[in-house]
């Protein structure tokens, strides 16, 4: 392999991968340089890192903060106190695009992460592959923790109950004129599996951390690498079917983020309190602030 190859970013790479092995971005091998002039064109700029690691995320943030809004702004007074029964089909939660686009959101990003990370291991050192995989198996671990279990009940569940939430009998006792009875469940799905109703308390929106939390994810580990891909195979430089395969990832990936922007535009015209959707918003986004921003030295 010529020098002139070494030192091109090849696709999926970090963007700091043209600088390795001592080559420098114009492909001239670093050990020609002096010891100084080397050391400076080793070093990354942080002026420039950021917009590079980030700018497809922190895009990608501001359509979906802005569809929220968008959402919560054009409900009504009645709208908010409206049955669940009177929504269009769409917004209901037995929808097929509910069930199987937003709730299923965890499974459908699984299955587009793999398939970029696959698609870019040949491209990429193992160091990579296995930090990517890493970083995917924390967002799992917080997913699993805010939503399913965390030693018992998960976060959101542990929060509705210790802000004065409970599990309801749908309906009082057949003649009586007493409240819904209390039912001894500590978590929503336990509740609504046993045919209560989980009110009461600060309900955090599922649909807005869900969603936020695997969009942001996808747009730093598939969208980015597989769209730097993709301008490789533009020119020639992969396999027609490696490349047709990359592009249609990319292609199922905005297709799936579309219809998360659907989904969180109806979760904020029809369901929660401004300070639930706030919550869903913080829990989020918090995962990716904190790995991609503060510990991207683990990138």
């Amino acid at each position: 392999m010529s020098s002139s190859s070494k030192g091109q970013q090849l696709p999926c790479d970090p963007p700091d991968a043209h600088t390795r092995n001592g080559a420098t971005p114009d492909g001239v091998a670093g050990a020609s340089l002096p010891r100084e002039e080397r050391r400076l064109s080793e070093t990354p700029n942080p002026a420039h890192a950021m917009p590079r690691r980030y700018a497809a995320a922190t895009l990608l943030l501001v359509p979906l903060l802005a569809t929220i809004a968008v959402g919560f702004a054009s409900r009504s007074a009645s709208v908010v106190s409206a049955a669940v029964a009177n929504t269009p089909w769409w917004a209901s939660k037995r929808s097929p695009l509910n069930v199987y686009v937003a709730k299923a959101a965890w499974g459908w990003t699984t299955a587009l992460f793999l398939a970029a990370l696959v698609l870019c291991a040949p491209a990429r050192p193992p160091s990579a592959t296995a930090g990517a995989a890493l970083r995917y198996v924390l967002a799992t671990l917080y997913w699993i923790a805010l939503v399913r279990w965390f030693f018992g009940p998960s976060l959101f569940d542990r929060v509705f109950v210790h802000t004065g939430g409970s599990c309801h009998s749908l309906q009082p006792d057949v003649g009586s004129d007493v409240a819904p009875t209390p039912l001894p469940f500590a978590s929503m799905q336990s509740c609504r599996s046993a045919g209560g109703s989980w009110a009461g308390g600060h309900d955090v929106s599922g649909h807005c951390f869900l969603l936020i939390h695997s969009a942001l994810l996808l747009a730093e580990e598939a969208l980015v690498p597989l769209w730097s891909a993709g301008q490789r195979v533009r020119h020639g430089r992969w396999p027609t079917v490696r490349g047709s395969a990359r592009w249609a990832v990319l292609a199922a990936t905005l297709a799936l983020v579309g219809l998360w922007l659907f989904m969180l535009y109806v979760t904020a015209s029809y369901f929660h309190h401004v300070n639930e959707l706030l919550s869903g918003i913080v829990a989020g986004t918090g995962f990716w602030a904190a790995l991609y921003y503060y510990y991207g030295v683990l990138r």
